[in-house]
């Protein structure tokens, strides 16, 4: 009988005491005040005195590994995954003939789709580490702890994370993780995701799995989507739209930034919260954008399905049919308009609405920044004087007097 603690799992009900508790850099305890000796050798502090004198309040600082533990816990939580084991005292049946075998897992985090299971190793100062053991050992227990948790949450994709802080990995031990199909998490990929996390919340997850799951399928998506093939700048590109929520799935933004060096060369800067915050709140209000969302869509090599319609205009270039977008991981690449496309992440709208695209196919990564570049330094923004105007313009028969008489001091003010 399988000895997986699965009733130490939190779910999206009860996860919010698990994330008080994780947030702790201190643990605390009443103690007994004839014990405080004891305690303070062990490196405890007196933090509280109470009423009855018989007791005190003791508190220390928790271990770099656990806070290191808490912190990519807490990175998982923030990125959406709401089901997670609620402690440190999980532990996981990884042998089919002997399932009383278990292994302790730091950082297990389930969604709709996918399983994340996260080893962390954690040092005071900069060092430099052989894992070569704890790596085998863990390598040597995937197979089993994957059928574990499948059968708990069936229908999933899994991916088991190496992350660590204050460690210089050697090179062989970057090969075994790679061999073992176990993604590396060093400092600045942990710094990447947390800053991803705290500016686009749980949407952030989608440029997680992008990484993770590069290529993979996913399941139960209807890729086949209207649209019109044309050409332009010597180049065959689909004009369409699509839903949001499907066109996050397989997007990917590739940002300039440590993490994504294997990936070089990237061109996108970190979307700012306070941007997208606006963003959104302007979708939720009805407001939408009408200008495409530029992408490249990755094939390798490949190229997409295009289902000519029968329905042809004679002497027309373009050409109507049924796109059929890989329904992978990271197969679309965002050139332009990230913040609209993020703005739609936890929006009600993201499923509702649909956003026009211009798609490119198998774009070389050098024309990709070409073309974000000449985007945005051709792109002019709207000057102030004529947005002045403009609204003046729009409000001046509003059916509300407070913007009529915005209106009138603008009229006086270009008069």
């Amino acid at each position: 009988m399988s000895k997986t603690n699965w009733e130490k799992m939190v779910n999206e009900k009860t996860i919010n005491s698990a994330k008080s508790a994780r947030r702790k850099q201190f643990d605390t305890l009443k103690i007994k005040a004839d014990d405080l000796l004891q305690y303070v050798d062990e490196g405890w502090e007196k933090s509280k005195e109470y009423k009855n004198p018989k007791f005190v309040g003791i508190t220390k600082e928790k271990d770099v590994q656990e806070q290191f533990e808490n912190r990519i816990w807490m990175l998982f939580a923030s990125m959406g995954f709401s089901t997670m084991n609620a402690d440190r005292e999980f532990y996981m049946s990884y042998d089919f003939h002997d399932e009383s075998l278990v292994h302790q897992v730091d950082v297990l985090a389930v969604d709709d789709e996918t399983i994340i299971i996260v080893e962390c190793r954690a040092a005071d100062e900069m060092i430099e580490q052989n894992f070569a053991a704890d790596i085998k050992e863990f390598s040597d227990r995937i197979s089993g702890l994957r059928k574990e948790a499948l059968k708990k949450y069936p229908n999933r994709k899994s991916k088991f994370i190496w992350a660590t802080h204050n460690y210089i990995i050697q090179k062989r031990d970057l090969i075994a993780l790679d061999k073992a199909g176990i993604t590396y998490f060093n400092d600045s990929a942990v710094e990447y995701y947390s800053d991803l996390s705290k500016h686009l919340g749980s949407c952030s997850r989608y440029q997680l799995l992008g990484s993770l799951f590069a290529n993979q399928e996913i399941k139960n998506m209807d890729n086949r989507i209207p649209a019109i093939q044309g050409k332009m700048g010597g180049y065959t590109y689909y004009s369409f739209s699509i839903e949001p929520e499907k066109l996050l799935k397989v997007g990917y933004v590739l940002h300039r930034n440590e993490a994504n060096q294997n990936m070089m060369p990237t061109y996108q800067r970190i979307i700012k919260k306070a941007r997208l915050t606006s963003v959104r709140n302007f979708i939720n209000e009805g407001g939408y954008f009408p200008n495409s969302i530029i992408i490249s869509i990755d094939t390798g090599g490949k190229g997409v399905v295009f289902d000519q319609s029968g329905t042809k205009v004679e002497g027309s270039i373009s050409k109507l049919g049924i796109l059929h977008i890989p329904k992978k991981y990271r197969t679309a690449y965002i050139i332009d308009g990230q913040h609209r496309l993020y703005g739609y992440s936890d929006s009600k709208y993201a499923s509702t609405n649909t956003v026009p695209v211009v798609a490119f196919v198998d774009l070389e990564r050098t024309e990709q920044i070409k073309l974000f570049m000449d985007i945005n330094e051709n792109q002019k923004a709207v000057p102030k004087s004529l947005r002045v105007t403009l609204n003046a313009d729009m409000l001046w028969e509003s059916n509300d007097l407070n913007e009529r008489r915005q209106a009138l001091r603008s009229k006086i003010a270009q008069m």
